[in-house]
Order: C-alpha cells, then sequence, then structure tokens
C-alpha cells in the first residue's frame, strides 16, 4: 500500500508540473481563476450536469423547458452532476480539472504497473511511468472539460484489474470502471468484447477452471455494463419511442453533413477545428488556433477527387453556397450526395483503399503538439520551442516504436498482450476506416497501449546493449 501511494504521490508530482507547463504555454493562468478550458461541447455537458442535478432528468434545458437528450450518454454527468448540486459552475469547472488531473496520475501508476505485470519487468514498470507520466498528448485534456481524460484513466484502471491475479472481486471492479468509460465513450464497446475474451481464455485454457465458474466471472465482470444498458435503453424508449442502446445526435441531415460525408469518401479530414483539415476550403475557419488553415482554394486539393459528375467549377459553385447561409439547401444537399455516390461507383479503388490511406497518415502523422500552446512557434520562447520539440519527438517515438513493437510480440501467446495489442489497432481502424473521423483526441485512446508497446522495444534495446544474453525474440 505504501509503496503504491509513493508511487501514485510521484506520478501526481510529474503530472502537475507538466500541468503547469501548460497552463504556461496556454496563457491559463490569466483565465480569471479558471485552471482549464471550457469550449466546444463544455457548455452542453455543464448544461446536462446541471439539469440532471435540478430535476432528475438527463436533458438540456432550453430557455426554462426540460428537454430529455439521448445524444450522448450520460457517464460525464456522474462527475458533473454531484458536484453541480453543491457547487456554481465556476467550481464545477475547476474541481473537474483537479479530479482529472488526480485519476490521470493514478492511471499513470496503473498503466506501468500492467506493463510490469505482462512483461515482468521492472525496468519496463520505470520506462512506462516516466514516459506516460510526462507525455503531453494525452495529459493536455486533463484540462478540458470532456470525457477523454475520465475515460481513458478508467479504461487503464479497468485493464490493470484483468491482467492482475484473477478474482471476481477485480473483475467486478474492472467491469464497473470499464462500463463508466463506456459511457463516456460508446466505441469502447468493442474493446469490451476483447476483454470478455480475455476472461474466458485465461481462465478456461490456462486455470483450467469450470464452466460454471467462468459463466459466474462473466455475470460479474458484466453485471454493471448490463445493467446501465437496460435502464439507458428503457429510459430511451420512454421518452423517444426508439431502440437508443448508444446514443443517437450529430447533424441533421443537410449540405454541412452531406460535405462531411463527401470529405470522408476523398480521405479527408472534416474537422473544421483543425488547420490542416480539407473541409476548410468550403467552411469558414473558426477562430479558436493561432494556426493558418493549409488548404484554403479548391486548387489546393488533389486531383483524383474529381469524376464525371463534377469538375472544379462544380466545387467552387459549393464553396459558394457555403458562403451564402441556408441558400439552396436542400439542392446543394441533393449534389453532394450525388458527388459521394458517383465518386465511389466511378473511383472504388480510391474510395476503399486511397481514401482510407490518407486518413491513417493524417490522423496519426502530426507534430502531436498542435495543442500545447497558443503561438505559432517562431514566437515561442525558447523554453517552450525547446520543450515544444521533445514532446513531438516523444510521439513519434511511442508512435512509431510502439507499431514496430507488433512485429517482434506477433509470436507471443500471451492473450494479455494480445488485448494491449489489439486497442491501437482497432482505434486506428474505427476511425480510419469506420467512422472516417480523425479528430486527434481520438487516437489518445491508443496512447496509453502504445507507450507500454514502445517500452517494451526500449528495454529489449537496453538489453542488448548491457545484458545481451537477455533478449529472447
Amino acid at each position: 500500500m505504501q509503496t503504491r501511494l509513493k508511487w501514485i504521490f510521484i506520478a501526481l508530482i510529474i503530472k502537475i508540473l507538466v500541468i503547469l507547463f501548460l497552463m504556461y504555454n496556454l496563457n491559463l493562468f490569466d483565465n480569471n481563476g479558471q485552471i482549464g478550458i471550457c469550449n466546444g461541447d463544455c457548455p452542453d455537458y455543464l448544461n446536462t450536469a446541471r439539469t440532471l442535478a435540478e430535476t432528475g432528468v438527463f436533458g438540456r434545458n432550453i430557455n426554462g423547458q426540460i428537454i430529455p437528450y439521448a445524444g450522448r450518454m450520460l457517464g460525464y454527468d456522474v462527475v458533473l452532476a454531484p458536484l453541480s448540486l453543491f457547487f456554481d459552475e465556476f467550481w464545477v469547472k475547476n474541481l473537474t480539472y483537479l479530479l482529472q488531473i488526480i485519476l490521470s496520475a493514478i492511471s499513470t501508476y496503473y498503466l506501468a504497473k500492467t506493463a510490469y505485470l505482462i512483461f515482468s519487468s521492472w525496468r519496463i514498470f520505470y520506462f512506462v511511468f516516466f514516459l506516460y507520466g510526462i507525455n503531453s498528448f494525452v495529459t493536455f485534456y486533463d484540462l478540458f472539460i470532456l470525457t477523454e481524460s475520465f475515460s481513458v484513466s478508467a479504461l487503464i484502471i479497468s485493464i490493470y484489474l484483468l491482467v492482475v491475479e484473477p478474482n471476481k472481486k477485480r473483475y467486478f471492479f474492472s467491469g464497473l470502471l470499464f462500463t463508466w468509460a463506456f459511457v463516456m465513450r460508446p466505441f469502447y464497446g468493442v474493446i469490451l468484447l476483447f476483454c470478455t475474451l480475455l476472461i474466458i481464455y485465461e481462465n478456461y485454457f490456462l486455470l483450467k477452471k469450470r464452466l460454471q465458474y467462468i459463466l459466474v466471472c462473466l455475470f460479474v465482470y458484466l453485471l454493471t455494463f448490463l445493467t446501465v444498458e437496460i435502464i439507458w435503453i428503457s429510459r430511451n424508449y420512454i421518452h423517444f419511442n426508439r431502440f437508443i442502446p448508444l446514443a443517437e445526435g450529430g447533424f441533421r441531415d443537410g449540405k454541412r453533413l452531406a460535405l462531411m460525408n463527401l470529405m470522408s469518401a476523398w480521405g479527408f479530414d472534416f474537422i473544421d477545428w483543425n488547420s490542416n483539415a480539407e473541409i476548410l476550403v468550403f467552411l469558414k475557419p473558426l477562430n479558436i488556433t493561432h494556426l493558418k488553415p493549409k488548404y484554403t482554394k479548391v486548387e489546393d486539393l488533389p486531383t483524383y477527387i474529381y469524376t464525371s459528375a463534377y469538375n472544379i467549377d462544380s466545387l467552387k459553385n459549393i464553396q459558394l453556397s457555403f458562403s451564402i447561409n441556408r441558400i439552396h439547401d436542400t439542392i446543394i444537399t441533393e449534389k453532394l450526395k450525388l458527388y459521394k455516390q458517383v465518386f465511389i461507383q466511378e473511383k472504388p479503388f480510391y474510395y476503399y483503399v486511397i481514401a482510407p490511406l490518407r486518413l491513417i497518415k493524417n490522423f496519426l502523422f502530426h507534430s502531436g503538439t498542435y495543442n500545447i500552446s497558443n503561438k505559432v512557434f517562431s514566437q515561442q520562447p525558447l523554453f517552450s520551442q525547446f520543450l515544444k520539440i521533445c514532446y513531438s519527438l516523444l510521439y513519434y517515438f511511442i508512435l512509431l516504436i510502439g507499431l514496430l513493437a507488433y512485429f517482434w510480440l506477433l509470436n507471443k501467446k500471451d492473450a494479455r498482450i494480445f488485448l494491449i495489442m489489439v486497442i491501437p489497432i482497432y482505434i486506428i481502424i474505427l476511425f480510419s476506416f469506420a467512422i472516417r473521423a480523425i479528430e486527434y483526441r481520438y487516437f489518445i485512446t491508443a496512447y496509453p497501449f502504445l507507450t507500454i508497446l514502445a517500452c517494451y522495444m526500449l528495454n529489449l534495446v537496453w538489453s542488448y546493449f548491457f545484458k545481451p544474453k537477455a533478449i529472447k525474440p
């Protein structure tokens, strides 16, 4: 217990130092007493949390009218709503930032402990603990009212409880934490499937447990998840008379959604607050970044996108329609849908192969530090420039060396290693091939597990130079 608390305390100190650097770089010391940042979805989270706290209804308060909501699940409100009962919005936000920082520090220890349990190496524990502890890629979101921080921390601890010596108590708490992560990020549902398979594999093939015992373990693990899902589905059916197991929402059908779908078909980024997104050719950039858009003219787009249904002049007309709000909405929407359909028909190779590969490239290969400053690189102090370079190098080390570890570990017959390996691959495939939405923050679910893999490779290199006989392919 004392050793664990010591390591968590050290992780918290490291985390605070990284947070202080980010606050300095983002000018958050002059933020009217707010530790972090509240923009994007933040006001909506606060609205539903306050409504839930005051009325017991998960919904939005719009001009005094309480409207039930199913656009997202209420995992974040589990924290925000109780805080909203006792504190005003200022303190709700600050306390949430603090809780995210604390849980992130705790998860740093458990991520390192997971690596130790899998690879039986204290050196890998130290590598993971330090490299994940100092990272800015995930830590940045500890300063946001978004689900990323809590969901990743909960997932890490849940995975730890699965790989440590199994018993029913740990299965229950692992399932509890996973369910909390899931109701913040429903796409974790596929990861739940792999976790369930891990329980079956370890108990049946390794521990030789009886089928009855395995079924009890699965029931204990999935109990919270199934209970929450039954309540959520029932609640949604009562309010909306529809079967809604996860969430529904997003953009309504119209020219904006049709444009986003066309962008994804081409292999383009439609996240309009990303300065590198191709969709900014058609939309006015949001004033939330110091970076200039990379794409501003139709001529900037690659020529493979053109088909018999449209040419460069057609896209310029589309560009013009988005500069005039709600003009010819229906006509433009149908045109954009037609453009996508024809592109898929005439250029299936580009749609099914080139576009996802382009999305993977943009999803993974960026600075990794695009968000840690409000100034362009040349205007940053020398100290900030140095740390930005170091953090970019750290991001690419984790990414490239972590992916390299797959080739080394493919022959390992360990279900725990498979689970660690499958999570990053799932995230990459999901957002690059299936959903085709490559907002950078979606990758932070993969980052901690790639850190374990990268540190495994780092340990191999260390062993090669200092203990040549220790390497075992």
